[in-house]
Order: C-alpha cells, then structure tokens, then sequence
C-alpha cells in the first residue's frame, strides 16, 4: 500500500513566521494559516480549504455539501460569507459584505489583552528585531501602542476605535440575515436538518465571538435563534472533539476575564459592545 506522505506547516497566525518574506513569497502571500497543499497545489483561504476537502480529498465523494440544488446555493452563500478576505478592508464595506471580515476587527480585545498581560520587554526587542524582515510594520506597531497605550488605544488611536465600533453592527446585520434563513429552513442549521460545510464556516467566527466576549446577553436576546443555532453546533461530537488544546484554552479564557474587567471598569469600552 502506497502512503501519502502529508507535510504540517503550521506557524502561529500571531507568529512572525507569516510576515516574513520567506513565508509570503513561497508559502502564502496573503501571510494567513493554515495553506493547505496537495499535490503541488495551494489552496490559501479557509472557505476554499473546507470545500476543497470535501470536494476532493473525501473517499467517496463529498459528505458535507447538499445534493439539493437550493440547499446547496445556501451553503455557498453562507460559506462565502463566512470567509475572511484581508484585501477587502476592515471598514463597513468590507465588514457588511462578510461575516468572516468582523473575525479580524472583534480579535483586537484579545490581541490588545495578550501584549498587554504576556508581553515581555523581550518580545518587544523581538518585534524591533523583525524589522528588516517583514514589509507590513503595522503588526510591530501594535505590538508597542497596545503594550504602552493599554485599553485606552482603543480611544487614543482614533483607527483602532473606529475599526472595533464597527463591529457591533457588523453582528446585526449579518445575523439579521442569519435568523431569516433559519427560520425558512426549521434549523437547527442553515440547510435545514442537515450540517454542512456552512455551518463548519460559522464555528472559528462563533468561537471568536466566545474568547472576546462579543457574545453579549443583548446580542443573545435580539437573536435567539442564532444563539439556539450555535448551542446545537456545540453539542456536536465533531466539535467537542475539535476543541483546542487546554493550554491555549486556559490562555484564551484568561485573556477573555481581562476583557470583562474592561467592560465593567470602562463604559466607553463595554459600547462598543452594546451599541
């Protein structure tokens, strides 16, 4: 028997890894992970990794895409959402067009917590080390505004303060959307009974939204069956089994009480979450 002989490259998406010339010019030029390759192929975007798999890479055919032609338009309307596409801006255009383009936007709690509670003096001599060797600086940038400037960046740096406030009505427009075709299909997922690679699109959005605290009472209140929808996606044998390992889960729920303090000690930053 013949075995395929299968390569993990996976650098950390907050790692310098992806912002070197290197990683840009011969692995992805977007800088994102994962890249899937097979046979000399790449395949950069996550919405197109998931389709490829299924599509491809499945023995005997495709398992979580319909048959049903409707159904099947569906998925691709919500797996294309789902996507994070970088090039298309994290301002309203880009944030009203997909879901995936609020992933970026709602991670900067999270990002702003872990330079300030993890970072060193030493990752920040790091970060001036990889200045001739990335061609973005903004990453190296963040790195010293969030470690000095703390929470208040988000009012200080007028760029950061717009960019998250977006994000609020980013969720309710998409999940105004999201409701409406859950109830025309009787859920519990968007196509109906059956789970799809749709609803594999929504979980890294769905659990971003957990980690940095976006899933606010209100927001479950105004969309319960978004909310009803995500519970039953967790209950999933397949999700249960996919959930992180406990040190970079330890980490997250850390960095997400922080948030919560922020919210409780600061009104200015818990309306960006309730506007």
């Amino acid at each position: 028997m013949k075995h395929r002989k299968i390569h993990h490259i996976l650098p950390s998406s907050g790692g310098w890894e992806t912002k070197t010339a290197d990683y840009l010019n011969n692995v992805n030029p977007a800088g994102t992970v994962p890249v899937l390759v097979h046979n000399g192929h790449p395949i950069y975007e996550s919405h197109e990794q998931i389709l490829y798999i299924d599509q491809v890479l499945m023995p005997g055919g495709p398992k979580l895409t319909p048959k049903n032609p409707d159904d099947k338009a569906l998925m691709n309307k919500w797996l294309d959402s789902g996507a994070m596409m970088l090039s298309e801006g994290m301002d309203w255009n880009g944030m009203s067009k997909r879901l995936g383009n609020l992933l970026g936007p709602m991670t900067l709690p999270i990002f702003a917590a872990n330079i300030m509670h993890n970072f060193t003096y030493w990752n920040l001599l790091e970060a001036v080390s990889m200045i001739p060797l990335v061609s973005n600086h903004l990453f190296i940038a963040m790195n010293f505004i969030f470690k000095f400037l703390g929470v208040e960046t988000f009012i200080k740096v007028k760029k950061f303060g717009d960019i998250i406030s977006l994000v609020r009505r980013g969720l309710d427009h998409h999940f105004s959307l999201l409701t409406s075709d859950l109830e025309a299909n009787d859920g519990p997922y968007i196509c109906g009974s059956e789970y799809t690679l749709a609803d594999v699109s929504m979980v890294p959005i769905f659990e971003r939204m957990e980690y940095a605290r976006w899933w606010t009472d209100s927001l479950k209140q105004k969309y319960p069956l978004v909310t009803k929808y995500w519970e039953a996606i967790q209950k999933r044998e397949g999700y249960i089994a996919s959930k992180p390992d406990p040190a970079m889960h330890n980490k997250l729920v850390k960095i997400g009480e922080i948030i919560d303090q922020w919210k409780l000690q600061y009104k200015w930053f818990n309306d960006f979450y309730e506007q």
